[in-house]
């Protein structure tokens, strides 16, 4: 009932069909000693971006020792995950396809509801000049903000021909992917 693709994201969703990447933490679907090809925090925290952006599910295999435990690698990168859900679970969770393309700065996933439409902008790249420009966008009325700071002052928006751009911080709160709420 699912399409699935191993080891690999697509470039684009597939039409039509729920879908799911699996993909081993590690360089081996089962515990093999000398496996220490550990895929990095980073690199598992932008691939569930990139998935959940698409409208897919990440399925993640983590292969316990003989023993029933997990190595350390192991163990680090999921508490790192955990960490970064705990902050941004809600731009993961309950949440649908990107409504763009592709972005040079990172991904996107978006709720809906009867009255608004949340779009969820992970950023991978941190603008140099503070702008993330989401090209297409030409609301007038849009909030934004930091999810890793929701009390925090609304960021700056501004309407152009290219789209809507977000005045950012000079730094990334999170260097791995820091989640701004339109």
């Amino acid at each position: 009932d699912y399409k699935t693709f191993e080891r690999r994201i697509p470039e684009h969703a597939p039409v039509g069909v729920p879908w799911e990447v699996c993909m081993p933490i590690s360089g081996s679907w089962g515990y093999k000693k000398s496996d220490t090809d550990f895929k990095s925090a980073t690199t598992l925290i932008r691939n569930l971006a990139d998935i959940a952006s698409k409208g897919g599910n990440y399925l993640l295999n983590v292969s316990p020792t003989g023993e029933g435990t997990l190595l350390p690698e192991a163990v680090e990168r999921l508490e790192a995950i955990g960490r970064w859900m705990g902050v941004n679970g809600e731009s993961i969770y309950d949440t649908t396809a990107s409504p763009f393309v592709k972005l040079d700065w990172g991904r996107c996933t978006k709720k809906e509801s009867d009255d608004e439409t949340i779009l969820y902008l992970h950023v991978f790249d941190w603008p140099s000049d503070g702008k993330l420009l989401v090209p297409g966008v030409q609301n007038r009325e849009v909030t934004a903000r930091l999810l890793s700071a929701p009390d925090s002052k609304a960021l700056p928006t501004q309407v152009t021909d290219e789209g809507l751009v977000v005045e950012l911080p000079s730094d990334a709160p999170d260097p791995i992917c820091t989640v701004v709420v339109l």
